[in-house]
């Protein structure tokens, strides 16, 4: 029994080593029943990743279990080589798991990571052009953002593991030849469904997107949709194009949880960039009521009385400056940063800048120091 035990199994292998071991035991259980003129026999399916070689282990183990019992009866031995190639294909298919499961360990984790970078201080256009490396980070080797207008998902983004020209040519024909929910089945389950999507064998799959699985060589990939404001605006594609690791269940749902991260980090940076658009806008009216305000050179006579005179206003280069730009000179004067500047004008410091910019311009000063000295001269 110790020689079962201690047999070579697979112990801490990597996922090529496992991958060989696990052709060899479905070569010698194959072996098995032709030796044993099994008439139920066993045919050898290629296992061309780990999860194509744990399916056919399960599928050996099962038959060694049932012709084993067979021998019990009467029929062919149980001998020790036998039983040990039991034991062999049980210790691989228990390997191939634990492998399994520490790389979707690694991925959870990374998963956090990935979305808070993903909410840090990136524009919409920058998130576009992240998503797809991020995707990367996590394990995938190919990945792939697509926008959805209408019925039509085009192509945004993509990335490729040390191949940028795959990566280009994927955004290329994925833009050239935009895909259309309705006619890929896989993105239209994803899109109507609103949950992501395993595909397998997408080669031999009548309805994807041809020229992208062709141009890819994709076997298996998983598709997820984004939403935004309960909208579906587009579509990630994943592939792993590994000899050992392909695109499974748990990596579709990996998937669709950074699809629900996506969306939030779109609404995030659409949110920013529409209050900074609304800020701008106020800023300018802001500037516009102080130009017609303040903006006046002199202020003409009101009913036969002279109208209040700004105290440092005179003939000279102050008289160009508008009030406002008079308050951010004193204050400038006084040796105050922008920040204290619009602290204390209740401005912004965008705004502060902008009157800075106008008030050098104005008084032909080269720097801050230097319209605080004409400032001080002019004032006397």
């Amino acid at each position: 029994m110790r020689d079962l035990v201690d047999d070579p199994g697979s112990g801490d292998l990597e996922p090529e080593a496992l991958l060989i071991r696990t052709r060899e035991t479905l070569v010698g259980i194959e072996d098995f029943a032709r030796r044993h003129d099994d008439h139920l026999g066993f045919a050898v399916r290629v296992a061309e990743n780990l999860r194509d070689a744990a399916d056919s282990l399960v599928v050996g183990e099962h038959y060694l279990r049932r012709r084993l019992r067979l021998a019990e009866g009467g029929g062919a031995t149980a001998e020790t080589e036998d039983l040990r190639l039991l034991v062999r294909a049980q210790a691989l298919r228990l390997s191939i798991g634990e492998v399994r499961v520490r790389r979707q360990a690694r991925a959870s984790a990374e998963l956090h990571r990935s979305l808070t970078r993903l909410r840090g201080d990136l524009d919409t256009a920058q998130l576009l052009c992240e998503i797809p490396r991020e995707l990367g980070r996590l394990g995938y080797s190919r990945s792939l953002m697509s926008g959805l207008r209408g019925n039509t998902w085009r192509a945004t983004s993509a990335y490729a593991h040390q191949d940028e020209s795959l990566a280009g040519a994927l955004v290329q024909v994925g833009s050239a030849m935009p895909g259309r929910i309705g006619r890929e089945e896989p993105e239209t389950e994803a899109v109507r469904g609103r949950t992501a999507v395993l595909v397998r064998d997408a080669q031999a799959q009548p309805r994807v997107h041809r020229e992208l699985v062709t141009l890819g060589d994709t076997r298996d990939y998983a598709t997820a949709p984004v939403i935004v404001h309960g909208s579906v605006v587009g579509l990630l594609h994943i592939d792993r194009h590994s000899q050992t690791e392909a695109v499974d269940e748990a990596d579709r749902d990996l998937l669709g949880l950074f699809a629900d991260g996506v969306g939030l980090a779109l609404e995030r940076a659409r949110y920013h960039e529409r209050i900074s658009a609304m800020r701008r806008q106020f800023e300018l009216q802001i500037n516009g009521i102080d130009e017609l305000t303040y903006g006046l050179t002199g202020w003409e006579e009101l009913g036969g009385r002279p109208a209040p005179t700004h105290p440092y206003l005179s003939d000279g280069p102050l008289s160009e400056l508008t009030r406002r730009e008079l308050e951010v000179l004193r204050h400038l004067a006084g040796g105050a940063s922008n920040q204290d500047i619009a602290d204390r004008l209740s401005l912004s410091v965008g705004t502060v800048k902008t009157h800075v910019k106008g008030l050098l311009r104005k008084l032909g000063a080269a720097n801050r120091a230097d319209a605080a000295a004409r400032f001080r001269a002019l004032k006397g």
